[in-house]
């Protein structure tokens, strides 16, 4: 006896599936058409499954958040770039992966295989005459600018990561990145002497 259900039928989950990107796509239509309750609603119901997809690739959790409001940025300014005669999700997962790489300094590596290293030692640790160790100011002084100056401005000055990405008129994504490369380098540096 033969199954009705061949290669070519369609489960349930996955024709549901098909309805609701169809249904996605057309919410697509009405906010490129300047339908607000469409946005929101669009937000709503894609705001999940965005987070969910970034928060599998950005190991670090505290870099979630920030990654996903970067994602919805993105996101609002490349919405009138969707064609409606496509298929809407290659085009968001597309727009949503450019952002997450822009938002971590375009390392792909970093952001499907991030380790948090952010363990330096803290500001008060320091030579008695306040200055640093020997090793430690040379491995500073071999890192390139970006990645010392970030270093530095978190762990010897101890500004939050807020004051220092103003400091330095940056995102605080991107200061986390350059900070955690220096860590790596600063980490590897000082592995090396010992």
């Amino acid at each position: 006896m033969r199954s009705s259900r061949g290669p070519s039928t369609v489960s349930k989950k996955d024709a549901w599936d098909q309805l609701q990107w169809e249904s996605w796509s057309r919410l697509m239509v009405k906010i490129q058409a300047g339908d607000e309750n469409a946005y929101r609603q669009f937000l709503d119901e894609i705001g999940p499954l965005l987070y969910n997809y970034i928060r599998r690739r950005v190991f670090n959790p505290e870099m979630v958040p920030d990654v996903y409001q970067e994602v919805l940025l993105t996101l609002h300014k490349a919405r009138f770039t969707y064609e409606p005669s496509r298929p809407l999700g290659p085009w968001l997962f597309t727009v949503a992966r450019n952002s997450m790489l822009d938002a971590l300094g375009k390392n792909r590596k970093f952001v499907e295989r991030e380790i948090p290293t952010e363990i330096l030692p803290e500001t008060g640790e320091t030579e008695r005459d306040g200055s640093l160790g020997d090793e430690l100011h040379q491995a500073l002084n071999s890192l390139s600018p970006i990645h010392r100056e970030a270093v530095e401005i978190l762990k010897l000055r101890g500004l939050s990561l807020e004051d220092a990405a103003k400091e330095l008129k940056i995102s605080v994504a991107a200061l986390k990145v350059r900070a955690h490369r220096g860590y790596e380098q600063l980490r590897k540096l000082l592995s090396e002497k010992k």
